[in-house]
């Protein structure tokens, strides 16, 4: 960035805060971080500056935090938006977050007005798709206070995603601290306590430096940007709704990157996606690419299989598969419930067991599916599973668990909740 003289010398006698510190309170994990990461100066069009926020990640069930430290952040959903009717779609807010990581470390971050990226022709994920995302959520309480949903998860898998195609780990103590200030800076947007909303974050890593031959980046750009979202589908918990099981496409090979949270693997369904809508199919299940004979997962979606009389949960094992940190979620609730949690492989001939199917993942929490059709190559209907016309009791029951959690309407016993500071 060009500074002119007189702007630089503005900023040289404009006030500093102190170095930033992040504190974490994680009683039953084995994240180690550091009580201090490096001062953050935070600037953009309005230049600003970070004050030493914490992050803590504990219960949720005591709701006796003063009204006072709720308000040392601000207020949620005091922005001008009509909170009833949010969808899952882009809106404007304040600002997002930028950092930028090259000769090896990471650069100061940013607080960014402006919408738009300043990006070279020859990035490399413009040309090579070395770029990688997450998705989680921050929810107000009843009490005014924010709460992020296991951000620390987010943080392990984009770094693994990260490490897939060769760019650098986001270290977790800058990732949490990062999402944080987003959301404070935002705070005005986190939908309020009660509309079923949440503020969606969308940390974004990719290589930003020019290479034109195939290799890794000399530059990569780490962004978080925040989106108000409401229910998924209107009313919290869908009718369900009837998938098409593909057999046209694969969504990942088997030795390839779908365990990855890559932005290919979301281009490669678009066309199968769209095609399954135009048919009257909201939704499609992925086959292993190998065989076709087992299940992988939908489209942005983990599976999950309900045997409601033998009270049983079983999700596929396959390494092509995104790990889903909903999906992880539900599986330690169920367990809680004394369910039996199962991580194998599903035979398609296997979907006829099953009481309830489910698809998961942060924008929805849970879909619940009606039936799963499969066509022959003349586009005629081979086969038809069909389970449950209403939602169905154990799917309702998971929802309303994790929602509880998530609006800190339940105790939260394994802190999963960081609050935002």
């Amino acid at each position: 960035m060009r500074l002119s003289s007189t702007l630089l010398l503005l900023l040289a006698t404009a006030t500093t805060a102190p170095s930033s510190c992040l504190a974490f309170s994680v009683h039953n994990s084995q994240l180690h971080l550091p009580s201090q990461i490096p001062s953050n100066k935070y600037h953009s069009h309005r230049r600003q500056n970070l004050h030493g926020a914490a992050v803590t990640a504990g219960t949720t069930f005591s709701l006796s935090v003063s009204a006072a430290s709720s308000t040392d952040i601000g207020a949620p959903g005091t922005a001008d938006l009509p909170w009833s009717e949010l969808g899952f779609e882009y809106r404007p807010t304040k600002s997002h977050l930028r950092m930028v990581h090259k000769d090896g470390k990471w650069g100061e971050a940013e607080l960014v007005e402006s919408p738009y990226l300043n990006i070279h022709i020859g990035a490399t994920a413009l040309h090579y798709g070395q770029a990688c995302f997450e998705g989680l959520k921050a929810f107000a309480h009843n009490d005014g206070s924010v709460y992020m949903f296991r951000p620390d998860e987010n943080s392990k898998r984009i770094n693994k995603s990260a490490e897939r195609i060769m760019m650098p780990e986001i270290p977790t103590d800058l990732f949490i601290q990062a999402c944080n200030d987003v959301v404070k800076d935002n705070i005005a947007y986190v939908p309020p306590y009660g509309s079923g909303g949440a503020l969606y974050l969308r940390p974004l890593l990719f290589g930003s430096g020019s290479r034109i031959g195939l290799q890794p980046s000399d530059e990569y750009t780490f962004i978080v940007l925040v989106v108000p979202v409401g229910d998924y589908y209107k009313g919290g918990l869908a009718k369900p709704v009837d998938g098409l099981i593909v057999d046209e496409y694969d969504r990942a090979a088997p030795l390839g990157v779908g365990a990855a949270k890559v932005a290919g693997n979301y281009a490669a369904d678009l066309i199968p996606n769209m095609q399954a809508k135009k048919k009257g199919y909201p939704i499609c299940l992925y086959l292993d690419a190998a065989t076709h004979t087992k299940v992988e997962e939908f489209s942005t979606s983990n599976f999950i299989g309900i045997d409601t009389e033998n009270k049983v949960y079983v999700t596929p094992a396959s390494p092509s598969v995104l790990p889903s940190i909903t999906n992880k979620s539900l599986q330690t609730i169920a367990k809680d419930n004394g369910m039996t949690v199962e991580i194998r492989d599903i035979d398609v001939a296997e979907l006829d067991r099953f009481d309830e199917v489910i698809a998961c993942g942060t924008a929805v929490v849970v879909t619940p599916i009606g039936s799963l059709t499969r066509l022959d190559e003349n586009g005629n209907e081979a086969s038809k599973f069909v389970f449950t016309e209403d939602v169905g009791k154990m799917t309702r029951s998971l929802y309303d668990q994790v929602r509880s959690i998530q609006n800190g309407e339940v105790e939260d016993i394994h802190h999963w909740n960081f609050k935002v500071q």
